[in-house]
Order: structure tokens, then sequence, then C-alpha cells
């Protein structure tokens, strides 16, 4: 059989991985005679599993937190695919079963892998079709913010003394699973109001920017011919809306009428009264959650416009709708694909769309932290600067933002001939010519810095304080920028021996290469290595280097297929000439789940895929991906019922 000659090969080779490679090889070659004699998982392989892995790996004992037992009772297998990925890299390489337990013969082991890759590699997403339940979620604290600065055309930070929102496995703190609502919150959420208010509608207005918000909010008052009621009525047609970000129900004008009427009954002028009943709108829950109307019998159905507007609104601009997207939304028209495209046209060329850089992008490519949980000892280190992370964070998020504005290639996030510095990120990096603390675009040609890999934000975020790890910044380009994360580690992998890793004659690539001398490493460390030690010439908090510990520096690499590469310029040729589809995919990813506000389902896979072969025919430029996301089923469609268990 073709397997067992591939298998034969392999031993020749006298490498495991080489085994595991082959192997892998053998599933993909042998794929049609799998399809056209499908193994029966009932009778042949359940018990196989039963024999081999349930002993260890069972609902009540779970031995490194592997339950197959329970994942097997879960279909398709891939909607626990990060699971049984693990569990087929282990059988692949021999670390499972264990040396010492039951081993499967030749075949059965062929059969289980040849099972496993099947069902998880060449799953057929096409099968599936769901929007995923999306829940209501409350506004995260940046929403807030700048959902009230929309709201009152001011400007301030009214969310910070809200507790920190966090991020889900999704890695965005939009997620629904993540937003709480605790008493704290609530607490901060009245106090907040109160704020807001003073800033947009105080009582002695001192200027003409003042005396205009007030104006725009009091859109009727009682006059001649006009009662305080009648003009409240106004008022709150126009204001409650917009607060709601919906139509307005007629119990709940009726609701905001009767509050005013009890707030003169307690005193208040027309202005207060009508002040308290906005008082109250910024802390019901119609304000702070984002909710969209309900299907009455519960089945998939499309968002309607106000649901759109504000699915939009937030994705692109972590902000409530405009006075246009309103329109369109009163209209019904906003559904029209022509009109969506225009609006995500329109949107991305406003101001607003910058919180893709500060906030999407810093949350996906994990430099929100830098300043924070990433920072030196400012006094053994005085050159880093709240400055200069400030302006390490800015550099990226501008660039990003670039990216969009101008419709650039996806690959120019890898390879750019420009970013954005000041003065004093350019010392920091050894550029001349930059003079002064206002960040600006800088041409850079074939400069190491061009694209996110030469970015200090991102460097000093993939890097343990004090040193640099190859492992942590191949891994972050493996599973952040490709998608293409590797199985965990297996349990007994462990960190470097202390033998090696006090080795002062080693030098980091030395000790990794020592470390994965075991084949069940290797197999990860070959990925994960090459693309870290390409890296290896930026320091851990991004300055150039040549050399290390007086040794010139190894930035070279080689990848399992053999292809050689050189330092961080050869890293961006792999990535932007071989890897641009699985970096495509990977932001269709990011951006489908961030526009969501959930973590993406084994389903959503077939709609990244049919994202990707979209944009594909053109040349992946950044609009493209985002309409596509926005234009893409589960962004147009929901379903009622609680997601499936």
């Amino acid at each position: 059989m073709r397997f067992e000659l591939i298998k034969t090969r392999a031993v020749r080779l006298k490498s495991l991985t080489a085994l595991a490679f082959f192997v892998f090889s053998a599933g993909t070659l042998c794929s049609q005679e799998q399809k056209e004699s499908r193994l029966d998982f009932a009778t042949e392989l359940s018990p196989l599993l039963r024999k081999y892995c349930f002993g260890c790996h069972n609902a009540k004992r779970k031995k490194g937190d592997i339950d197959i037992e329970s994942a097997l009772r879960a279909r398709p297998l891939v909607s626990r695919k990060e699971l049984w990925v693990n569990v087929l890299a282990r059988i692949r390489d021999g670390d499972m079963p264990p040396e010492d337990e039951d081993q499967p013969g030749s075949q059965e082991r062929r059969k289980l892998i040849s099972w496993l890759d099947d069902s998880i590699n060449h799953f057929d997403y096409s099968k599936v079709r769901d929007p995923g339940y999306e829940p209501a979620r409350r506004l995260t604290s940046r929403e807030y913010n700048n959902t009230v600065e929309d709201l009152f055309g001011i400007k301030g930070t009214f969310s910070s003394g809200f507790p920190q929102d966090l991020s889900g496995s999704s890695g965005f703190d939009n997620s629904a699973n993540t937003l709480f609502t605790t008493t704290l919150l609530l607490e901060r959420y009245i106090g907040a109001a109160d704020m807001v208010l003073r800033a947009a509608l105080p009582q002695q207005p001192r200027n003409g920017e003042e005396k205009k918000r007030i104006a725009a909010f009091f859109t009727a008052r009682p006059g001649p011919g006009v009662s305080q009621e009648k003009a409240a009525r106004k008022v709150f047609e126009h204001f409650l809306p917009r607060a709601y970000r919906r139509p307005l129900d007629p119990v709940e004008l009726e609701d905001a009428l009767e509050r005013f009427r009890r707030f003169r009954s307690e005193g208040l002028d027309f202005e207060a009264a009508a002040r308290e009943v906005a008082r109250v709108a910024l802390i019901s829950p119609k304000f702070l959650i984002k909710t969209e109307k309900r299907s009455p019998d519960g089945r998939e159905v499309e968002v309607d416009s106000w649901g759109l507007a504000s699915r939009l609104s937030y994705f692109l601009w972590a902000s409530m709708p405009d006075d246009e997207l309103f329109a369109l939304a009163r209209k019904g028209s906003l559904s029209d694909p022509a009109v969506l495209d225009g609006q995500v046209a329109r949107m991305l060329s406003d101001p607003r769309a910058g919180s893709l850089g500060h906030i999407f992008a810093a949350q996906w490519l994990g430099y929100e932290i830098l300043g924070t949980r990433v920072r030196l000892d400012p006094i053994d280190n005085p050159w880093c600067t709240d400055t200069l992370m400030k302006a390490m964070r800015e550099e990226t998020s501008m660039f990003f933002n670039e990216l969009i504005r101008k419709n650039r290639p996806v690959t120019e996030l890898i390879d750019a001939d420009f970013t954005y510095l000041n003065e004093e990120l350019a010392r920091h990096y050894g550029i001349e010519g930059v003079k002064g603390s206002r960040m600006r675009r800088v041409k850079l040609g074939e400069s190491v810095r061009g694209g996110i890999l030469g970015h200090g934000s991102i460097l000093a975020c993939t890097s343990f304080p004090g040193r640099t790890s190859p492992v942590v910044r191949g891994n972050w380009i493996l599973t952040e920028i490709l998608g293409t994360p590797t199985p965990p580690p297996p349990p007994d992998a462990g960190e470097l021996a202390e033998r090696i890793s006090e080795n002062r004659r080693l030098d980091a690539r030395q000790k990794l290469e020592l470390h994965s001398r075991k084949a069940s490493c290797r197999a990860c460390h070959s990925l994960i290595d090459p693309l870290g030690f390409s890296l290896e010439n930026f320091d851990w908090f991004g300055r150039w280097r040549e050399r290390n510990r007086g040794k010139k520096i190894d930035a070279s690499g080689r990848l399992p297929d053999g292809t050689r590469f050189e330092g961080v310029q050869g890293l961006k040729k792999v990535l932007t000439e071989r890897r641009k589809g699985e970096l495509a995919s990977q932001l269709i990813r990011k951006l489908l789940s961030y526009s969501l506000g959930r973590q993406l389902q084994y389903y959503d896979e077939g709609v990244v895929r049919e994202i990707a072969a979209k944009v594909e025919k053109g040349d992946l430029r950044f609009n493209s991906l985002i309409a596509a996301v926005v234009g893409s089923y589960p962004f147009r469609y929901k379903k009622n019922r609680s997601p499936r268990k």
C-alpha cells in the first residue's frame, strides 16, 4: 500500500517527526480511498478510542484536562476542533497512548489518524449554515464613552471610573460572554449619567458651544400655543429614539411624559424636569444594552434596518449610528446591498473609523497592554517613558488605520514602506531626521521597520521582561497573524531543563535546539522557532541589534518544507508571498468575531472561507474584506434561540 511505502521512507530517515509528516501525507493521499469506503466509526473507531484513550481521558478523570469521552458525543467532531487537533497530533507523533500503556497496532493507529484527519481537516462546511446566536450585550466602557459623546456632541472621559472590561477567547472586550454587569458598574452608571448631563446640558451655559448643545436637546420649548407637556413630548420624541437607537414605542413615550409630570410636580422647572428624564434614559437598559428586535417564532431572520444600523456603527465606529444611518433605517433601505456598501465606504472614511486601529487592532495584535501590563521600571530604565510607550501604541494604530483609509492590500500589514513616528520613537529606532512630539507619516523604503513585525509595540508585547523569546514571537505569528496555531505541547514538554537554561555558553537558538530533540517537541518547534528567530535582531523592547552577549545574531530560518529565509525581511517575503491567503483568512476571522461581538463557532469557518474566496478574486484589499464581512450571512441574519450545547 502507498501508506506502507511512505512509512518505510520515514523509518529510513530515522525521524519520528518525519514519520508524523509522512503519516499526515498518507492521510491526505488516501483521502479519496477513504471517501469511497468510509470507516464505520460506531463499530470500529469508537471502540478503539474507548480501549486506548478513555482510561485516562474520560468525564471523571480528564487527565491533561482532556475529556475524549464527552467530546466524542459532540457532533460534528469539528465543533470541538481544538481538542481533536491536539488528540490527532498526539496520536500521529506516537505520544499517545504513553509507552507504558497498551498500544494500538499499526492498522488501528492508521484508522484513527485517517478518520480524525478526515473529520477535522476535511469537514464540508457547506453543509452547515448558521448565523450564530448573538445575545443582547451591554456597551463596553469605550462604546459607552463614544456613544454619549456622539449623542450629545461633547468630549470627556465619562467611563473612566468603570471596572475594566475583560476579553474572552475571542480576544476582544466586546464579546457578549464577558460583558458582565456588576453592582459596582450599576452605581458607576448613575454617577456617569450625572457627569454627562452636567457637561452636555449645564444649567448656566457659559459660551456659545454650550448654548448650541442645549438648543439641540431642547428641540421645543413651552410658549404661546405650546404647552409644557407638548414641548416635552417633542423633546422626548427627538431624544429617546436616538438614545435607544430604535423607534420609540408609544408606551415608552407615555412613561417618559409621566416622569416629566412627576418631576414638575416636585417643583422642578421645565428644563430641569426634562434633564431628569434624560438622566433616567441614560441608566436604562434600553440605552446601556444593545438589543435587536426578536422574531415572533424564534426562527433565523434577517436583521432589520435599525439593528443593522447599530451593528454597522458599533463595528466600524464603536459608537451609535449617526443621523444618516438613522434616516436610512427609518426608510428601511439600509438592507439594500448597494446602500450598505455605500455606507461602509462612507463610514470608513470618517475619523470615527479610527476605532478599528485603536480598539480592534490593539486587541487583536495584543499591543493594547503596552504601558499597563507591559512596562519597565522607570528607575532602572529612564528611557522607557510613558510618552515613548504611547508613541509605540499610536504608531501601530495609526499605521493600521491608514491601511484602511487608503484601502491598501492586506499584505502591507506585513510589508509596508511607511510608518508613523515622532522624535522620541524615531530615536528609539535609530532613525534620523524626525523632530518634535507630533506623530507623522514617515517613508521607510527598504527599512526593517516596515510592517507590524518591525513595530516596537508588537516586539515588546511578545517578549519577556529583559529578554526576547523566539517561541513567544513565533507562536504569536502562527496563532494571531496566520490563524494556524500548533497543538498544545504534550504534558511532559515542560520548560527548558535547568542544565540547559543556565548554560551561559549556549545562545537561545542552541538551547531551544537541545530542548527540541524529542520528536513530539520538534514537530511544533520546527514551525515556531524559525519564525521567532528571524526577529532576533530586535531586542525585547524593539531596538535593533546586530549582536547579543558579544555573539553575532543568527536570524536565519528554515521551515519544515525546506524553505530558507534570512531575518525579518526574509520572513516578510515568506508571509506575503506564500502565506497571504492564511493572513487574509485570519483577518476575516478577527473582523467577523469583533463585528458580531462573540467568539466564532465551527460553522463560522464556512463563512470565513466564502469571504476569502470572494475577495481573493481581487487583490485582497482591506476595505473589500470589511465590506464582505458586513455583507456576510451572520452579520445580516440572527437567531433567537440559545446556542447549541
